[in-house]
């Protein structure tokens, strides 16, 4: 190899990882006006969590919200905010991010020519290309997103496997810690990734030779067990939930609602749709969706890089089926699905270096079938930087404009309720609160409210001091028709043309009217027990159970109290032949008690009461006036603390909202 190839091909790197990011940012910044193009508002959140963490407090997407396990990366914040603390605020955050990506994506083409070494110089020139070659990977690159990092952190970790699996027996067991840490470093860049890191591991192991199994064991995936233990512990101290605030939001296995069939209907509608889309077409068509493919089985059959190709293809598909358990897998340009393509690129640029290494007629095949697999992809290069471009003009005319709108009231708001949305937020300066739970708040789980119905999010706001309750709503009314409705006063709203990104083309903004919640701390007089249906936390607290799937659907209403106010209140249907049940709080002394069960209006209904102190009663419920609050009430001649009681529909369906225990 000449000595000076090195630099060049270093430099020949750098300038193709700037080039390729210029094309998708220059169309950007005529779309945005100037502004650093960002085609997701996700970026903005990761924003969010950086600027928390300069302030000292990371791990919190606001500091005044508390610790959020909503990032889908804790790594890449980490990261932005030295860059924040030094004074890239705002926009301008989105420049160093930039830079950081093509520090990333450099890096990762100098850790695949070292996988190459040895192999013909032409192998590593074809294999920065290759790794750029797909525009729809390339899209999430320069989006702002931690995929750069994911990329970079990658290319290390192979590396650092590589070495421990040819390392000398006295440096070998160092090799391998070295190994762990990065994987574990990956898997905190994107949890996901755990799909990829436990094959790495195992090769690890596998490759250790002299070395006892389950210390290599240890070395290799200790790290990465230690760091999802901690992270797991750290979610249930702090919000009373063992998953990520991801998962608990978009998993299709989150869903109370759905059945075994309806969840793996939605699994294979992902499947197949990223297997069209993210696969077929990214990678050029049918014709040509095979090469890459093709390339990384070569790597797998040879002996020099099976142990990195097989857990690299293993990766990608292992990450794919995780992928597809996410509700949110086909949208914002299939980006969940991007590390496993870049796996399989990966692969593909070592399974190219091994047919070069071979014979004149394989090294010939070995070098066309790596310009088909970079050249195949390249007529999407036009399509990927226009919605690039359009995207982010998206973003900045709308999300971006209501920021810069809010800010500028005065009185200044108090506290802004968005939808999973970060630059309104970030750029506006003003607090939040996350509806849909991912930005966290305390330890009222925001994100399961959010799968069981918008009524529920209501009855934990409901649990805020009133002083920290939102006072502004920027939503999309689509999204939340009852909050829009029922709780908010139109004060302007932002409609973009041409959208391509947002969840919809219009966000309204709202004043917020929350008179019609209960004060908090309001105690019914006489009450000895209660439980609020449909608040989740109440509901975990006294171990509430509802039916499902397909019943016990969260549902919300504004009716006359007693006063003749109007009071919310969210419940639950319990069909007909179903039930829900609960358990007295221990401290409630055994003794006669009113049973009292709030509804709202409708026809008549049939209600059997079982209790463990007391035995069955049959309850029926008169037909009632739709706009008001009923209650009906039934006496229990002896209940007590841990009485499971369980109210079952007999005839017609049964509207559930709050259960009391009262004694005179």
């Amino acid at each position: 190899m000449k000595p000076r190839e090195p630099a060049l091909f270093q430099a020949f790197a750098a300038i193709l990882v700037i080039a390729v990011g210029l094309v998708f940012w220059l169309p950007g910044f005529g779309r945005t006006g100037g502004v650093f193009p960002v085609p997701l508002d996700d970026v903005y959140i990761h924003y969010g969590f950086a600027r928390s963490a300069a302030l000292g407090h990371p791990f919190a997407w606001l500091p005044e919200n508390g610790y959020s396990s909503g990032g889908t990366s804790l790594t890449y914040p980490l990261v932005l905010a030295p860059a924040w603390a030094l004074g890239l605020r705002g926009a301008w955050l989105s420049y160093f991010a930039a830079a950081l990506a093509c520090v990333c994506l450099w890096d990762l083409c100098r850790s695949v020519r070292a996988l190459l070494d040895g192999a013909p110089r032409r192998a590593a020139w074809i294999a920065a290309p290759l790794l750029l070659a797909v525009p729809l990977v390339d899209w999430s690159f320069y989006s702002g997103m931690e995929t750069a990092l994911f990329a970079g952190i990658l290319g290390r970790l192979l590396v650092a496997a590589h070495h421990a699996t040819t390392a000398s027996p006295t440096a070998r067991s160092a090799a391998q810690l070295r190994a762990g840490l990065w994987g574990a470093l990956l898997v905190a860049t994107r949890p996901e990734s755990a799909a990829l890191v436990g094959p790495i591991g195992v090769a690890v192991v596998y490759g250790a030779r002299s070395l006892g199994t389950f210390p290599s064991l240890l070395r290799a995936l200790g790290p990465m067990g230690i760091f999802l233990a901690a992270q797991a512990t750290a979610n249930l101290v702090f919000t009373g939930e063992i998953s990520q605030a991801g998962a608990v939001r978009k998993l299709v296995g989150s869903n109370p609602y759905l059945t075994p069939i309806e969840a793996a209907v939605e699994v294979i509608k992902n499947l197949a749709v990223l297997r069209a889309q993210a696969f077929d077409v990214a990678l050029g068509g049918p014709s040509f969706a095979f090469v890459a493919p093709l390339l990384a089985l070569v790597a797998v059959l040879s002996r020099r890089t099976r142990l990195l190709a097989a857990p690299l293809v293993a990766g990608a598909i292992g990450m794919m089926l995780l992928v597809s358990l996410n509700t949110t897998a086909r949208y914002q340009n299939f980006r969940y699905v991007v590390p496993s393509l870049l796996f399989l690129l990966v692969a593909a640029a070592l399974g190219a270096g091994e047919l070069m290494r071979r014979g004149r007629v394989v090294r010939g095949l070995g070098l066309g079938l790596a310009l088909v697999a970079t050249l195949a992809p390249a007529r999407l290069f036009p399509r990927q930087i226009d919605h690039f471009a359009r995207a982010s003009g998206n973003i900045e005319h709308q999300q971006a404009e209501v920021a810069r709108r809010l800010a500028a009231l005065s009185p200044r708001p108090r506290r802004v309720l968005v939808g999973d949305a970060g630059a309104i937020p970030y750029l506006s300066g003003l607090s939040a609160l996350d509806g849909l739970g991912l930005g966290g708040y305390h330890d009222l789980p925001f994100a399961r409210a959010s799968v069981h119905g918008i009524p529920a999010i209501v009855e934990l706001i409901e649990r805020m001091p009133e002083n920290e309750r939102p006072d502004v709503l920027a939503i999309y009314p689509g999204w939340f028709p009852d909050l829009a409705r029922s709780f908010g006063k139109e004060m302007f709203s932002v409609r973009i043309e041409d959208n391509v990104i947002c969840a919809a083309p219009e966000k309204v903004v709202y004043a917020a009217d929350w008179s019609s919640l209960a004060p908090k701390g309001e105690t019914r007089a006489g009450a000895v027990f209660e439980i609020d249906v449909a608040d989740l936390v109440d509901e975990r607290a006294h171990r509430y159970t509802f039916p499902r799937p397909q019943a016990g659907w969260v549902i919300g209403a504004t009716l006359r109290d007693e006063a003749g106010h109007p009071r919310f209140d969210a419940g639950r249907i319990v069909p007909q032949g179903q039930n829900e049940s609960f358990v007295v709080a221990p401290h409630v002394a055994r003794g006669p008690a009113t049973l009292v069960l709030r509804t709202d209006g409708g026809g008549p209904v049939t209600l059997r009461i079982e209790h463990t102190g007391g035995g069955t009663q049959t309850v029926e419920i008169p037909a009632r006036d739709e706009g008001a609050w009923f209650e009906a009430r039934v006496a229990l001649s002896s209940v007590g603390g841990q009485d499971s009681v369980k109210i079952t529909a007999q005839q017609n369906a049964w509207r559930s909202f709050h259960v009391w225990l009262v004694r005179p």
